[in-house]
Protein backbone atom coordinates (compact mmCIF):
# COMPACT_ATOMS: atom_id res chain seq x y z
CA UNK A 1 0.00 0.00 0.00
CA UNK A 2 2.83 2.22 0.59
CA UNK A 3 4.33 1.73 -2.65
CA UNK A 4 1.29 2.27 -4.07
CA UNK A 5 0.88 5.93 -2.42
CA UNK A 6 4.64 6.56 -3.38
CA UNK A 7 3.96 6.13 -6.87
CA UNK A 8 1.10 7.89 -6.92
CA UNK A 9 2.34 11.10 -5.27
CA UNK A 10 5.25 10.88 -7.16
CA UNK A 11 2.56 10.50 -10.71
CA UNK A 12 0.91 13.74 -9.51
CA UNK A 13 4.50 15.73 -8.34
CA UNK A 14 6.43 15.45 -11.34
CA UNK A 15 4.54 17.76 -13.60
CA UNK A 16 4.99 20.26 -11.35
CA UNK A 17 8.83 19.65 -10.63
CA UNK A 18 10.00 18.72 -14.12
CA UNK A 19 10.43 20.49 -17.51
CA UNK A 20 10.45 19.47 -20.77
CA UNK A 21 11.57 21.18 -24.25
CA UNK A 22 8.31 21.78 -25.86
CA UNK A 23 9.28 23.35 -29.13
CA UNK A 24 12.16 23.68 -31.63
CA UNK A 25 11.61 26.26 -34.50
CA UNK A 26 14.20 26.11 -37.75
CA UNK A 27 14.99 29.98 -38.98
CA UNK A 28 15.43 30.85 -42.46
CA UNK A 29 18.92 31.92 -41.45
CA UNK A 30 20.11 28.33 -40.02
CA UNK A 31 19.44 28.97 -36.59
CA UNK A 32 17.21 26.98 -34.29
CA UNK A 33 15.38 27.96 -31.53
CA UNK A 34 14.57 26.10 -28.30
CA UNK A 35 11.46 27.04 -25.91
CA UNK A 36 12.24 25.41 -22.50
CA UNK A 37 8.44 25.18 -21.12
CA UNK A 38 8.00 23.95 -17.47
CA UNK A 39 5.16 23.83 -15.24
CA UNK A 40 6.42 25.15 -12.34
CA UNK A 41 4.97 28.20 -10.96
CA UNK A 42 3.19 28.74 -14.27
CA UNK A 43 6.10 28.77 -16.58
CA UNK A 44 7.93 31.26 -14.37
CA UNK A 45 11.30 29.58 -15.60
CA UNK A 46 10.24 29.64 -18.80
CA UNK A 47 13.57 30.33 -21.13
CA UNK A 48 14.70 30.43 -24.95
CA UNK A 49 17.81 29.18 -26.62
CA UNK A 50 19.21 30.31 -29.96
CA UNK A 51 21.42 27.09 -31.42
CA UNK A 52 23.47 27.14 -33.88
CA UNK A 53 24.61 24.37 -35.72
CA UNK A 54 27.88 23.70 -37.26
CA UNK A 55 27.25 21.43 -40.24
CA UNK A 56 29.31 17.94 -38.16
CA UNK A 57 26.88 17.17 -35.95
CA UNK A 58 27.48 19.66 -33.13
CA UNK A 59 25.08 22.48 -31.97
CA UNK A 60 26.12 25.56 -29.94
CA UNK A 61 23.15 26.81 -27.70
CA UNK A 62 23.08 30.19 -25.82
CA UNK A 63 20.19 31.54 -23.59
CA UNK A 64 18.69 34.56 -25.10
CA UNK A 65 18.63 36.48 -21.85
CA UNK A 66 14.94 38.75 -21.30
CA UNK A 67 13.10 36.24 -23.65
CA UNK A 68 9.93 35.83 -23.49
Amino acid sequence: MRKTAALLCALVALPLIACSYGEIVAHDNGKLYVARNDGFLFGALRKIYECTPDGAGNVTCQDIAGKP
